[in-house]
């Protein structure tokens, strides 16, 4: 319910509990009854799920900054930090893909790590990049910089990632240390893959390392292209 307009993780626990679980049965429950649990938000959220707004088209929509993430339980420990680094990768593939969906950047990095059962612990750090993206490239070292700071070298049984901080997506101030075709690449790159997963999945195109591009894509037929690039 978090992706309707005006329901946060809050409120949609307070739905919960009210035994509204969908947008059919907030549509179809009782206004009175939730504008006494929530006021005049109560109302609105009524409304909305009715297909009604009284909102001016005029009035221009700030989003309120919200994180995307992902997190992974693994089927076994991993003590081999390239492996773990790929992990990582795939994991932030997979957010940055939602980042270019909802057409937003974001620009802080939150690395949560825990160590095998054997050995307990971990680690939950955050840092915040220099300018707000929704590229791999550009978070990615981002994200090897508080591993390699923080981790203590112990078998790693889950890992988890998630960006906040985030805005509407708008055309990139460059700089003059970027390199406007490599950029253009980049985006145009993942436009690419993106196109991809939507059709055939978000497992379609795959990673061959976590140094190197998307070197070996796959769909259900094969091959993109009959061949490895």
């Amino acid at each position: 319910m978090k992706d309707f307009w005006g329901i946060s993780s809050a409120t949609e626990r307070r739905l919960n509990r009210l035994g509204i679980h969908s947008i059919k049965e907030l549509a179809l429950s009782s206004v009175e009854m939730l504008r006494k649990e929530l006021g005049i938000l109560g109302e609105e959220l009524h409304q909305h799920a009715n297909g009604i707004d009284f909102s001016r088209i005029s009035d221009v929509y700030i989003p309120s900054s919200r994180s995307f993430g992902k997190s992974q339980i693994l089927f076994r420990d991993y003590a081999n930090r390239k492996e773990v680094e790929l992990l990582l990768l795939e994991l932030l593939d997979d957010v940055c893909f939602r980042l270019r969906m909802h057409q937003v950047v974001a620009q802080t990095i939150h690395l949560s790590i825990s160590y095998s059962k054997q050995t307990g612990g971990g680690f939950s750090r955050q840092k915040k990049m220099g300018r707000a993206s929704n590229l791999s490239q550009d978070i990615f070292p981002y994200c090897l910089t508080i591993l390699h700071t923080f981790d203590n070298g112990m078998p790693i049984r889950s890992i988890g990632i998630s960006l906040s901080n985030t805005s509407i997506q708008e055309e990139e101030q460059m700089s003059l240390f970027d390199d406007i075709d490599q950029r253009e690449r980049a985006y145009a790159l993942a436009k690419t893959i993106d196109e991809i997963r939507m059709r055939y999945g978000k497992n379609s195109v795959l990673r061959a390392s976590s140094h190197l591009p998307y070197s070996t894509a796959r769909y259900r037929n094969g091959l993109i292209g009959g061949h490895k690039s």
